[in-house]
């Protein structure tokens, strides 16, 4: 019996053994320092709400979608692959004229066959005349709050991204071959010296051409803007397709000077010795390049991210530095080398009124180059 209580005993004592040892590992494990990366690991907040915290529209099922974008330049190619390595949501860009992309907007509405998901850059003229006309759809982005009045449209069809300026591509050495005044103001176009070597692209066709011819009849008056515009005319020997022929014009020689669109950079001047920039100190012609929803898209809620990413302060500065160029908000630092608008005379531009007579001018102007 004793043998019996004695094993007894024994085996109680390695029993107790057991429980504490158990013990002291369990609190080993669980230390006070797991313990508090594990409550920083479950405090931490989701990845999507701090990066997509500029837009309420985007999901995760998104990445690889792909959205088809109008344009009239590839400028902003750099732009959109920012917003591709963003989202992961792929922007195709197909660059056409200015009354290329109402005229396919407006057959696309009619045929019902929706391609384009987005339209961005061209004049803003053309952006007013689409949506009076039910080519875009209205989206008022908060991002756009931050926007002057001027730089949108009041009902959010359209928002204005980055400046461009109208300027004079000249070329220096053929006005000093030729002893001609540096032109300086819009007479100095006239001089005939210059008849036959100013470049100017078709207002049809081009913004910027369109944006001149407007701003000059808003601001000399209807009668005397159109003598003027007529007397241009003599001095340019055929219109350009493009905005940006008459640049390419002077640069090689072709052209004395060239009406140019320019985001108010100095690159062009930097870059080519014999090329003069010049804003006409009696007055320019300006616009915001707008960026719109097209009507009828399949793809809303994926071109709404777009919109509110392109408005918001990471990406008017990823516009900045990759279009050098001055953006629509205040709150982006004007990059360096860019002109500062205060600088310039800009022509007062009333663009509702410039959408709206556009069919009338553009019939008038036919009428003049006949």
């Amino acid at each position: 019996m004793r043998t019996n209580k004695k094993l007894v005993a024994m085996m109680m004592v390695l029993l107790m053994i057991f429980i504490i040892v158990g013990c002291q590992n369990t609190t080993q494990e669980v230390s006070p320092e797991a313990t508090q990366e594990v409550s920083e690991e479950t405090t931490e907040e989701p990845a999507d709400e701090q990066i997509f915290d500029f837009t309420e529209h985007y999901t995760e099922d998104m990445k690889g979608a792909t959205l088809n974008m109008y344009g009239v330049t590839d400028s902003i190619i750099p732009v959109l692959e920012a917003f591709e390595e963003k989202t992961g949501i792929t922007v195709e860009n197909l660059t056409m004229k200015n009354g290329e992309i109402l005229q396919r907007l407006s057959n696309e509405k009619e045929s019902s066959v929706n391609i384009a998901d987005l339209w961005f850059t061209g004049g803003a003229d053309t952006f007013i005349n689409a949506s009076q006309n039910d080519l875009l759809l209205a989206y008022q982005s908060p991002q756009g709050e931050v926007l002057d009045d001027k730089m949108k449209d009041p009902e959010g069809y359209w928002h204005g991204t980055s400046l461009t300026l109208v300027n004079w591509v000249v070329n220096t050495d053929l006005i000093e071959e030729n002893s001609l005044k540096m032109p300086e103001k819009w007479e100095d176009l006239l001089q005939p010296g210059l008849k036959g070597e100013v470049s100017m692209s078709d207002p049809a066709s081009s913004g910027t051409a369109y944006n001149t011819i407007s701003a000059i009849i808003e601001t000399q008056g209807e009668e005397r803007g159109w003598e003027y515009i007529d007397q241009l005319i003599d001095q340019v020997p055929f219109f350009t397709a493009r905005g940006s022929d008459p640049a390419r014009h002077v640069i090689n020689g072709e052209a004395i000077v060239g009406i140019n669109a320019s985001n108010g950079d100095r690159e062009m001047e930097e870059n080519n010795e014999h090329i003069k920039l010049v804003y006409p100190s009696d007055g320019t012609g300006w616009w915001p390049q707008p960026v719109a929803i097209v009507n009828g898209t399949e793809n809303l809620d994926a071109s709404k991210v777009f919109i509110d990413w392109i408005l918001s302060k990471e990406g008017m500065k990823v516009l900045a530095d990759t279009r050098y160029a001055a953006v629509a908000r205040k709150d982006i630092e004007r990059p360096e080398g860019i002109i500062n608008i205060n600088d310039i005379n800009l022509f007062v531009t009333d663009f509702q009124a410039n959408a709206e007579n556009r069919d009338a001018i553009l019939e008038k102007w036919h009428e003049y180059i006949k």
